[in-house]
């Protein structure tokens, strides 16, 4: 038993083929369940939004080095990207109010990611959505992200860009008390700034059964809280694993900066592999295997008992913990994605057949119209002062009984799913 964690592999699932697509996001009608499959591309790109001025957004991307094709070009190899975007105004009923298309063509370089950029037209007062696609050429391979831009108010999240000692971007959360960054502003703000730190002691959501109050994000208190200024030598570290918000007045008028632990998306120690087991436990049997000192053995005893023997056990830690892990990847706001709403579905159910997505609204269909179990849950986005990426699910009494199954199944040996 004590060796059953030694034999944990999680990894993502790179597919040799290409993911079709649509220029009709501005519908619900696309079915975009390929935003969270990570085997839907063989091209794996991130985005962040930086409102550059106040009549612009820069929009950053990152691609994997190891995911683009070269092609020989004489003495030298040439990588051919193609970007095209739509910019919808979500504020007046997804508005397409601009399309753009751009090359990038780049020689192999020894590094892992490529890092480059474009700028689109943007106005203060307006909430977009964009759709992007990056596309390799050269592998006629590529994929498609969709992003919110904020400017709906005098100081938006997307306000500030987050860089390190290099002047590169950060594409994901912090990962060590050892990583330094500075942050560029939007012209003409104010250099000073009111900053507050919260310690990560958000708690995995409830079921999705649960009545309550559950959609409102109430901010906690605010474990310290001072006044720096922002320059351009400003630099900064984060001591601990948290929240640091930057705001003006209000902490609705500000930014974040957040640092998970070393391994982060990935779930490597004992503690962390225990966590998630809320899901499948009550809480008296989360309790008392928390209150042991031997955290793994905790882990092996649930996923053993629960197996029947080695080899499904196995299994079953192989899709719970990977699902844990793109659940981070994709869902990750204020806190780890494993904890969200999307996150507790994803993780529980897995990837659903469809995804409905808008700005503010995503709808995840399980099943088929012809099959016999069909399951809808809704996602809307609300307000909260340290992300754009807090989507709440609409409760309903409803879920209880698909909830026990799923959690009866998991706990009797078998990874659950929705029959098709």
């Amino acid at each position: 038993m004590n060796k059953l964690l030694l034999y944990i592999f999680i990894s993502f699932i790179i597919a040799t083929s290409c993911t079709t697509y649509q220029n009709n996001s501005g519908s619900r009608n696309m079915n975009v369940s390929f935003i969270y499959n990570p085997s839907s591309s063989v091209l794996h790109s991130k985005f962040i939004v930086y409102n550059e001025t106040d009549t612009t957004s820069r929009i950053y991307f990152k691609i994997k080095n190891k995911g683009i094709m070269y092609v020989s070009n004489g003495e030298t190899s040439q990588a051919i990207i193609k970007l095209h975007y739509l910019l919808y105004n979500s504020s007046k009923t997804m508005l397409l109010v601009d399309s753009g298309t751009f090359y990038y063509h780049f020689k192999q370089i020894n590094s892992d990611d490529i890092i480059k950029s474009f700028e689109v037209k943007t106005k203060d007062t307006i909430s977009y959505f964009l759709d992007l696609t990056v596309y390799d050429a050269n592998q006629n391979a590529g994929n498609q992200m969709f992003l919110s831009i904020d400017r709906s108010q005098r100081i938006n999240k997307d306000d500030a860009l987050i860089v390190d000692k290099n002047n590169n971007p950060y594409f994901e959360p912090l990962h060590s008390d050892t990583d330094t960054f500075k942050i560029v502003l939007r012209k003409k703000l104010p250099l000073k700034w009111d900053v507050s730190w919260f310690q990560n002691k958000f708690i995995l959501r409830p079921a999705p059964y649960s009545l309550g109050n559950y959609n409102r994000f109430m901010p906690p208190k605010p474990d310290s809280t001072r006044v720096v200024w922002l320059t351009d030598t400003s630099i900064f570290t984060l001591k601990n694993d948290g929240i640091i918000h930057f705001y003006q007045d209000t902490l609705k008028l500000g930014f974040s900066v957040l640092e998970f632990y070393q391994s982060f998306p990935e779930i490597t120690t004992p503690v962390c592999l225990l966590q998630p087991l809320r899901m499948l436990t009550t809480q008296k049997e989360f309790n008392d295997m928390n209150l042991l000192a031997n955290k793994k053995e905790s882990v092996d005893k649930f996923w053993l008992n629960a197996g029947g023997n080695v080899n499904r056990a196995r299994e079953l830690i192989r899709v719970f913990y990977t699902r844990v892990m793109l659940a981070n990847k994709y869902f990750t706001s204020y806190t780890e994605g494993w904890k969200t709403d999307r996150g507790l579905i994803y993780i529980v159910f897995g990837l659903p057949v469809t995804i409905y997505k808008a700005d503010g609204v995503e709808r995840w269909i399980y099943g088929t119209s012809q099959s016999n179990k069909t399951l809808v849950f809704n996602f809307m986005r609300q307000q909260n002062p340290f992300t754009n990426n807090d989507y709440t699910l609409v409760r309903e009494e409803m879920y209880k009984i698909s909830w026990t199954q799923a959690v009866d199944t998991w706990r009797n040996g078998r990874v659950y799913s929705v029959a098709y």
